[in-house]
């Protein structure tokens, strides 16, 4: 009897704990704005807004990193290129063969029966059937024009080609060109650019899903010669604003982030607008003289087409989404990533290239982001690094970039679960690959903004900042100390040294930044790395212990631990369709920490400050002297080597002292 009683007791208090948590849940939903109705756009906007403030206001960070209005400035971390954690993801791939040979090639508007495969196959005849636009979802296809020689592009840049020869032998593909127009010299003209204009031509490239680090693993050839050869600027601090591909490129192109904008979401029926409505950056262009394209591949899961209803009229003059809809489908019948005998990557960086040589001297604002390699693959953008390197080499060498500015960049880093249960693969995924490689005049006639650039380079910048740079292209000014109130810096000015991610309208759980966070000076792992260091100090003055003293640790005056937000350990995942509400139910495991520790040694008193790293796997500690400051004059405690052995002065007690 008294186990029949004890198990409805227990199921009704299991039913009484289940319900008080389901009420704590729904009341926490509704105080954040989470409810099962999905809030409105203002509804998620207020909420951002108020959760960036709360985290600028509610810092834990101390110490020298300190503004005078006691918010702390952002320090992103140091990611170890060859940490075990990700490289345990990345593996080799061979690259790309790609066959048959194609039997049409394309030269700017002219697509060319090739001599090659008349020999090969015997006199060849082609139909060529133009591509033509109605919108984002459908094109019309004009009827076929026979030759066993040419056909140029009249209506269109793309178009469905099919060829057989007298022996039976067929061939077909869809070719990427540039469509014949008498009247384009004419229509872009460096004379309309504004005076005020630097009188640029603006290339960016992106590829989807790459973190800076996997760019410079995975692409390391093409990496060098953009530092290297090109000296290429690469922003170091450069962190995402939002999830997704539309969160990164949105700000870029339009200066504000999707809940900001007029309604576009293809769910929302009758209220969406097309996404025409959106300021686009190249719309600035395109009426300040310049020749705009806009290229995208994947098109099932476009930028402005997967969730949002896409363009009603063709953004750019040359649109890439046209081609790659009828492309598709041929896909399945080609090698992986081919199509023909070319590269589908290759594809894409050929036909920039044909529209910058057609059009030589014509400003050009062109905008090419390729997915289908890396969006859902560690490893397979590899394959593409010697066609880049090389395609980034015939920008060069034909001379495009003496008045282009490249712009190689990425949206964010990987998304998938593997690389995102680790912390350094979390940071990776909030720091993509971004840099502006500038012609070599720039330096010299504009040496300040060239100066800024560099400056900044190493510190917090946002999407918000790169579009603000590409308005400012169009309109230069003299440049100047950035706002910190401004959430877009133009990179031509100086970013504030002081800036958080609160200032750049970064949430908490996208922001890479990391903060310290006091720690008790008795702590076990504190006091640990202190006697590492001072072991340190000791192997580093070895080779003339008979001349310094065996220093000893005397006392910890503060210690201090860098730490990513609680935001960025707890997220998980976007928690809605749109990707503006997060999860935050994941448990993120740190395996490396960083201490900052403030000691002093004997003899002598010296005063040191270091940073630490530990490791919290095999619990040992790494320092290098370069991340060690004597911080109290050491006089004349050195003069037994302080002409012989410059370096060891700030650290030698002399045994004659």
């Amino acid at each position: 009897m008294r186990v029949a009683l004890f198990y409805p007791r227990r199921f009704a208090v299991a039913l009484f704990l289940v319900a008080l948590v389901y009420c704590v849940i729904q009341a926490l939903r509704s105080e954040l704005g989470f409810n099962d109705v999905d809030p409105s756009n203002t509804d998620k906007l207020a909420y951002i807004s108020q959760l960036i403030k709360t985290s600028a206001e509610n810092s834990p960070y101390i110490g020298w990193l300190l503004r005078s209005d006691g918010v702390a400035a952002c320090r992103h971390p140091d990611l170890e290129l060859l940490n075990p954690e990700i490289m345990k993801f990345i593996k080799d791939v061979p690259p790309l063969e790609c066959t048959p040979e194609d039997w049409v090639i394309a030269n700017r508007s002219t697509l060319v029966v090739t001599e090659k495969a008349r020999q090969r196959f015997g006199p060849i005849t082609c139909a060529f059937k133009e591509i033509i636009r109605v919108d984002d979802y459908t094109n019309r296809i004009t009827k076929p024009v026979e030759s066993d020689v040419s056909y140029t592009l009249k209506d269109s840049d793309y178009a469905e080609v099919n060829c057989q020869s007298q022996t039976g032998k067929q061939w077909h593909s869809v070719l990427a060109g540039v469509q014949s127009d008498p009247l384009a010299k004419t229509k872009w003209d460096w004379a309309k650019v504004p005076n005020e204009g630097l009188k640029l031509n603006v290339l960016m490239f992106g590829f989807d899903s790459l973190s800076r680090n996997t760019f410079i693993r995975k692409l390391p050839k093409s990496y060098r010669y953009l530092k290297q050869n090109l000296n290429a600027l690469v922003l170091e601090g450069y962190n995402i604003v939002g999830d997704g591909t539309p969160q990164a490129l949105i700000p870029i192109l339009t200066g504000k982030i999707e809940l900001e904008l007029p309604e576009t979401r293809k769910r929302m029926g009758s209220k969406a607008n097309y996404v025409d409505v959106y300021p686009f950056v190249w719309n600035e262009y395109k009426k300040s003289g310049y020749m705009t394209g806009f290229l995208e591949d994947v098109p099932n899961i476009g930028t402005f087409t997967y969730r949002l209803k896409g363009f009603k009229d063709q953004p750019t003059d040359h649109y890439m989404r046209t081609y790659y809809l009828n492309a598709n489908p041929h896909f399945k019948y080609q090698k992986k990533f081919c199509m023909g005998g070319l590269p589908r990557h290759s594809l894409m960086m050929n036909h920039i290239k044909e529209v910058f040589d057609t059009y030589p001297n014509q400003p050009k604002f062109v905008f090419g982001f390729h997915g289908e390699l890396s969006h859902d693959s560690y490893n397979d953008i590899g394959a593409a690094d010697d066609d880049v390197y090389q395609w980034i080499k015939s920008l060069n060498d034909s001379g495009h970039l003496n008045n282009t500015v490249l712009i190689m960049m990425s949206d964010h880093g990987h998304r998938f679960a593997e690389i995102r249960n680790t912390l350094q693969g979390k940071q990776e995924e909030r720091l993509p690959f971004f840099s502006f490689t500038f012609p070599n005049w720039f330096k010299q006639a504009h040496p300040h903004a060239y100066a800024n650039f560099v400056y900044n380079t190493q510190h917090l910048t946002t999407p918000f900042d790169v579009h603000k740079t590409l308005q400012s292209i169009l309109k230069f000014e003299t440049p100047k100390e950035g706002d910190r109130t401004h959430r877009a810096i133009s990179l031509f000015n100086k970013i504030p040294l002081e800036r958080t991610c609160a200032d750049a309208f970064i949430e908490p759980h996208w922001c890479a930044c990391l903060g310290w966070e006091e720690v008790d000076k008795n702590n076990a792992s504190v006091v640990e790395a202190a006697k590492y260091f001072v072991k340190f100090l000791n192997d580093y003055l070895s080779p003339y212990q008979n001349t310094c003293e065996i220093l000893k640790l005397n006392k910890i005056l503060w210690a201090a631990k860098l730490i990513p937000t609680k935001g960025l350990l707890k997220f998980e995942k976007s928690g809605d369709a749109d990707g503006f509400l997060g999860d935050f139910s994941a448990k993120t495991k740190i395996t490396k920490e960083l201490y900052q520790l403030k000691v002093s040694t004997e003899p002598g008193n010296g005063l040191f400050e270091v940073s630490i790293n530990h490791s919290l796997d095999n619990n040992s500690f790494m320092t290098r002297i370069t991340d060690i400051s004597r911080i109290n004059k050491y006089g004349s405690q050195a003069r037994c080597i302080e002409n012989s052995q410059y370096h060891l002065r700030k650290y030698c007690y002399c045994k004659d002292s």
